[in-house]
């Protein structure tokens, strides 16, 4: 994360919104002043030496604040981890997310993790185990407990896990949160910068393999390369016990699908219970945390997941939704890691795959596929466009005219056709609308005929996915009825490019979207040539070009055709720098992010009085009947602004994971 002035002031309100003064004042001192010890931080906060040690706990504690400490001086030194703090943000996002993938019990336990930053595990089940009793909610010790009115509560509430304890649940759902990457467990190195922990790394190497230096450049590759192989094992060390969860979980799912007993499910997930329990239990000191990139792969999804319905459709959007889920399997992080071991699956030439059928078998059953597929004549298909695979991502077009000869996504593979692929795109799944005669010779179980037509419909969905101009999904195969893929980085290029492009809308009028989409085009532009481009009045185009220009959307470059540099003797070029719009459209996010949580410490000054009152034990949870009436009219017109003002905030978050994230 690029931390400027607006991005810096935004982390230090969130960490003295979720934190309190102290922390947000040694944090700020951190983000401001840079890599400090504890006297530099004292000196620059004014505060007591044992207020900045109980703030920088509270700050290492949720990872706010890395710190490392040199063998030499014995000196540590702090850093403050902008990115740790920026994501307080999506605290919520993350804490809904979770509930809809995994339930209610992940969610309460992740909610939990959030707020301690990270635990032991073994902590985590005592206080449990104290909150709700060691035996399962019914008849127990936990029926109606602390911290849930009216049976609110997420071990109690789910029947399917009567026969559990509470520990036990809590291991199932803790494995099944590592073994999905949601949690990860800590280790120390994960408490130093990124860049301490390389130079760690590389002193180690330089003291056991390179002890007289590094001289030449084949010296150089070997030291690098030797750097590189130290940081692989170190994340497959980290990442071992997630490795083992997702085994066992994986041979779940498959014993799942193998054998079909009435009651299935819970006899695996008490298995997967017991075996997570053993896994996790042979290290008593296993500490666990949130995977904000794992998160952000989640949200990501959630993301492309609404552009693809408000593009095509909600029924071939929850295909979209299916398919990205299966493929989050074998991603990581938003932006590819080079320290990380791939996945067997993982093809490195065309990037994470998957197959009709692993989409299929994940595919909800309440989801009618045969919905939001429109009906064409027979013949009206072009089977072979249709079913072409393309090895490689298309290249991007400077533009928009196709030359002779040419086809909008590019790279495409003719050779890679199978003509004698059974699933075409027409209406019902049959090439140009006519059913094969041997179709009928084929007897099908009820079970397996509409098990075959259920899937003939969804990979209709994924071929008009693959079809649209976005390209929401790229064929690549033909392997278990087709191998798909998302290119991510082209796909949210354009996400990116679709919201700057509403954003100049709202800002500026829709006639300077359109000189900015010419000068995306066409490259810099003569202010001459533009006006006859854009079908405009010359003095409406210097206009919006100005005011343009002075809030660094674009530039001018000025062009002397003597050495006399007279106005009526330069040519005046415009163009449109996209990564520095970029730039500016995050920049004025986070500023606009900054005055919103402004806006809301303003507004709890107005209400201090009533909310004082709101905070007392007693009338926590019963505000409409302990409070008089126009002191708790006063309290909802609060909470309706504080609504408002969160809303905009979570909308404005959003335009930053596209713009910087995802």
């Amino acid at each position: 994360m690029i931390v400027t002035k607006n991005a810096a002031e935004l982390c230090v309100l969130l960490v003295g919104e979720f934190y309190g003064q102290l922390p947000s004042r040694v944090f700020s001192a951190l983000i401001y002043k840079g890599r400090s010890t504890i006297g530099q931080i004292v000196q620059h906060t004014a505060l007591p030496p044992r207020a900045v040690r109980h703030s920088l706990a509270t700050l290492v504690q949720q990872n706010a604040v890395y710190h490392h400490t040199e063998e030499d001086s014995n000196v540590t030194h702090y850093e403050a981890n902008a990115d740790v703090a920026y994501n307080l943000i999506r605290t919520g996002k993350i804490l809904e997310t979770v509930h809809d993938c995994y339930g209610h019990a992940a969610k309460s336990i992740v909610h939990d993790i959030l707020v301690l930053g990270h635990v032991k595990v073994t902590d985590l089940i005592e206080t449990y185990e104290e909150k709700h009793g060691q035996t399962n909610g019914v008849n127990g010790h936990a029926h109606n407990g602390a911290g849930h009115e009216n049976g609110d509560d997420p071990f109690e509430s789910d029947d399917e896990e009567v026969s559990l304890s509470v520990a036990d649940r809590i291991y199932k759902n803790v494995g099944y949160l590592l073994a999905h990457d949601i949690l990860e467990v800590v280790v120390p190195t994960m408490f130093r910068s990124p860049q301490d922990d390389k130079t760690t790394i590389e002193q180690e190497v330089m003291a056991a393999s390179f002890k007289t230096g590094v001289r030449g450049v084949r010296q150089t590759r070997d030291f690098d390369n030797a750097v590189h192989e130290r940081m692989v094992e170190a994340h497959r060390e980290r990442v071992a016990l997630a490795r083992s969860l997702r085994q066992e979980a994986n041979n779940e799912q498959e014993m799942v699908k193998r054998r079909k007993l009435p009651n299935g499910r819970a006899s695996t997930e008490n298995s997967f219970s017991n075996r997570a329990r053993e896994l996790i239990s042979a290290d008593p000191d296993v500490i666990v945390r949130v995977n904000y990139e794992k998160c952000l792969v989640a949200l990501r999804n959630r993301k492309l997941t609404a552009y693809a319905e408000d593009l095509i459709g909600e029924t071939t959007a929850q295909v979209y939704a299916c398919l990205l889920t299966t493929l989050s399997q074998q991603i990581g992080t938003c932006k590819e890691d080079p320290t990380a071991p791939k996945d067997a699956a993982y093809d490195h030439h065309r990037g994470a795959v998957v197959t009709t059928v692993q989409v299929f078998e994940n595919l909800r059953a309440d989801i009618d596929v045969s919905s939001g597929l429109g009906k064409t004549e027979p013949g009206m298909v072009d089977i072979r466009f249709a079913e072409k695979l393309r090895k490689a991502p298309p290249k991007e077009r400077k533009t928009m005219i196709l030359q002779e000869g040419e086809e909008w996504q590019g790279s495409d593979d003719e050779a890679s056709y199978d003509p004698t692929e059974e699933v075409g795109p027409g209406a019902n799944g049959i090439r140009n609308g006519h059913k094969p005669a041997d179709d009928t010779k084929e007897n099908f179980d009820d079970a397996g005929a509409i098990r075959t037509g259920r899937m003939r419909q969804m990979r209709q969905h994924l071929l008009v996915l693959a079809e649209s101009k976005q390209g929401f999904v790229r064929h690549c195969g033909s392997q278990d009825r087709g191998e798909w893929t998302v290119d991510f980085p082209e796909l949210l290029q354009q996400l990116r490019t679709m919201e700057l492009d509403i954003l100049i809308e709202e800002t500026f009028g829709r006639h300077a979207l359109r000189l900015v989409r010419i000068l995306r085009e066409k490259g810099k532009v003569d202010d001459k040539t533009l006006p006859t481009l854009a079908l405009m009045r010359k003095p409406d185009v210097h206009t919006k070009m100005v005011e343009m220009e002075l809030a660094g959307v674009l530039d001018v470059q000025e062009v002397p055709r003597d050495n006399n540099r007279a106005a009526n003797r330069t040519i005046f070029f415009w163009w449109f720098d996209k990564d520095r719009a970029f730039k500016r459209a995050l920049d004025n996010t986070y500023k606009s992010m900054v005055r919103f949580m402004q806006r809301l410490e303003v507004e709890r000054q107005k209400k201090k009085n009533v909310l004082s009152v709101t905070e007392r034990k007693d009338v926590q949870g019963m505000e409409e009947e302990k409070l008089r009436g126009d002191i708790y009219n006063e309290y909802r017109a609060f909470l309706d602004i504080e609504a408002r003002l969160l809303g905009q905030l979570e909308r404005l978050d959003d335009l930053v994971s596209v713009f910087r994230d995802y």
